[in-house]
């Protein structure tokens, strides 16, 4: 469990194999997160509770950084 974090509604994580993953809603009941709802980048949507969200091994995905980056590294 290294993701330690709330799950963002509209940001992208990379998995362990590299695939992107968007989070593209988080459901609560009161004022406690019940599921995310995570769609992959072929369309695939996946319903997890908090405990499944934990449990993926996810890195933020921000190319714009990386790009950045790059540009002073030159």
């Amino acid at each position: 469990m290294l993701l330690q974090q709330m799950p963002i509604p509209g940001y992208w994580y990379t998995n362990i194999v590299g695939q992107l993953v968007q989070v593209r809603a988080v459901l609560y009941a009161g004022s406690q997160v019940r599921r995310v709802v995570l769609e992959y980048a072929n369309g695939k949507r996946d319903f997890l509770d908090l405990d499944g969200w934990y449990y993926l091994d996810l890195a933020l995905h921000a190319p714009r950084l990386e790009r950045r980056g790059q540009v002073r590294d030159l």
